[in-house]
């Protein structure tokens, strides 16, 4: 079957607004030789725990909070004093090595931090995630970005790949405290993610795209309690699963998610996938997932360059807030992006056959 309509026959149904949520969705944890023989999960339809790949062969298992302030000092962050777990949670922007001193200081609720990783911390912390699981499913921006983001001299264009990086949230770096939370939320663009957890322990409710309609970013998963408010979401099909650290959680592009830091400190890497998912049906006019980034990225563009006006049309908020994502720059959006797309789609048709070709 597909996806979407094996989901529409798992989903509960539900009498009476009291129904809880019974979270029927399973979230498969598989051993990296149980994925390459799994040709459901390999889609990239399907979250799922890769359990023995990260513990004992990422050197970022080793990681201390001092050695992270050492050697990313100069990321910014976004620092959540009173935790993250409502949309309307604020961030303080500090750079790392002034947020984690405030980080370490004792206070009565959970603090909160989040780090898009640019293209300067990434040199440095690539070294800490190798090697790659099946190279082929977690096929990332080091496969691609170099080749697509060039200047004329055939060098890679590394402003570009920074901004990239930083305004996709394309990299992330979570810390957190036992009891913080992030948001129920999807992101707003059609990529798909890998979390590595690096220390302690973290509860992850996942939801496919599939049930957005009965879902809503002021559900609290976590708890029960609260799920009179928003009786449609025990008709919704979702999952939760622990993840352990030197585990890795998978969930494909535009998936809702909702996460709970077990103990202190919780750290874990965040990385974005595009052109390893099959075509959905869920997606609207866009099947493939990587036109429908694609076509979100052009949105993004849209707001800020029009072609034959010179001018930016959208606001630089890193000019009034440093530490803010700035605008996507012009020569991402009109050159780079294009070139970067057909690698994604060649990628996509390796994987998943000539079919899922689909020319801009």
């Amino acid at each position: 079957l597909a996806l979407p309509v094996a989901l529409a026959l798992l989903r509960p149904e539900c009498v009476g607004a009291a129904a809880a949520q019974q979270f029927a969705l399973t979230i498969p944890r598989v051993t990296t030789a149980e994925l390459e023989r799994n040709r459901t999960l390999r889609s990239g339809l399907h979250a799922y725990v890769l359990t023995d790949h990260v513990g004992g062969r990422w050197k970022a298992m080793t990681w201390t909070l001092d050695y992270i302030k050492k050697t990313i000092p100069f990321e910014w962050v976004d620092y959540y004093p009173t935790n993250m777990d409502n949309v309307g949670s604020k961030p303080h922007l500090y750079k790392l090595e002034d947020a984690m001193p405030r980080f370490l200081q004792k206070s009565e609720k959970p603090k909160y931090m989040q780090m898009r990783i640019g293209f300067r911390g990434w040199k440095r912390l690539k070294k800490d995630f190798v090697p790659k699981p099946l190279p082929d499913v977690f096929w990332d921006d080091d496969e691609w970005i170099s080749s697509c983001m060039r200047k004329p001299d055939g060098k890679s264009d590394k402003p570009a790949i920074d901004n990239f990086f930083t305004t996709q949230q394309w990299k992330f770096l979570l810390i957190g405290e036992k009891g913080t939370s992030m948001f129920f939320h999807k992101d707003g663009t059609a990529a798909s993610s890998w979390q590595a957890q690096l220390l302690g322990k973290k509860k992850w409710t996942l939801c496919p795209n599939t049930e957005t309609p009965l879902l809503d970013v002021n559900i609290d998963t976590f708890k029960p309690e609260s799920y009179n408010k928003f009786p449609n979401f025990a008709r919704a099909l979702c999952g939760q699963v622990t993840v352990e650290p030197g585990e890795m959680l998978y969930y494909p592009a535009y998936w809702w998610h909702h996460t709970l830091q077990f103990e202190t400190p919780s750290v874990a890497y965040t990385g974005a996938l595009v052109g390893v998912e099959a075509d959905r049906r869920d997606l609207g006019g866009d099947p493939k997932p990587h036109l429908r980034f694609y076509n979100d990225l052009m949105d993004k563009c849209a707001k800020c360059w029009e072609k034959g006006n010179p001018t930016r049309k959208c606001e630089d908020i890193s000019e009034r807030w440093p530490g803010a994502a700035p605008p996507m720059l012009r020569v991402v959006c009109e050159k780079y992006l294009p070139e970067c797309y057909q690698l994604w789609d060649e990628h996509a048709q390796s994987l998943h056959g000539a079919g899922a070709k689909i020319e801009l």
